[in-house]
C-alpha cells in the first residue's frame, strides 16, 4: 500500500492525565515534512523517562502524549530531502533529535539545543 503524502491511521496507547489507564485508540500521522521520516513502529518499550512523565511528576511531561520513545521499527515513507534512509529500510530510531548544526550536534553529543527545544511541545 503506498501512503507516501497521505495521512495514515494508527493503534497508539494514549496517556491523557498522570496516572491514569493508558486508552488504545486511533490516531492521526500526518505525512513526514521536509527532513522526517515517518516509521511503522513494530516494538517498543515504556522505560523510566515514560514512568516519570506519566507519573504526572515531570515538569516538562504533556499531556495528552503517546509514551514508549524506544522503539524499532521500517521506514514508511520519507520527506523531502530525507537521504539517509528509505521506505523499508529496518531503523532504531533516536529519542534526541539532530539539528547537525549546533555546537552539541558538532561534537556528537546527543542533546541537540535546538530540536530539544521543541520536544516539548505536546502535538496531540
Amino acid at each position: 500500500m503506498v501512503t507516501q503524502g497521505q495521512v495514515i491511521i494508527c493503534k497508539a496507547a494514549v496517556a491523557y492525565e498522570a496516572n491514569k489507564p493508558l486508552v488504545i485508540e486511533d490516531v492521526e500521522v500526518a505525512p513526514p515534512q521536509a527532513g522526517e521520516v515517518r516509521i511503522k513502529i513494530l516494538y517498543t518499550a515504556l522505560c523510566h523517562t515514560d514512568a516519570y512523565t506519566w507519573s504526572g511528576k515531570d515538569p516538562e511531561g504533556l499531556f495528552p502524549c503517546i509514551l514508549g520513545h524506544e522503539a524499532a521499527g521500517i521506514v514508511e515513507s520519507v520527506g523531502e530531502g530525507v537521504t539517509e534512509v528509505q521506505p523499508g529500510d529496518h531503523v532504531i530510531p533516536c529519542y534526541q533529535a539532530e539539528c547537525r548544526e549546533c555546537k552539541f550536534c558538532n561534537r556528537g553529543r546527543q542533546i541537540c539545543a535546538v530540536k530539544f527545544a521543541q520536544q516539548l511541545v505536546s502535538v496531540l
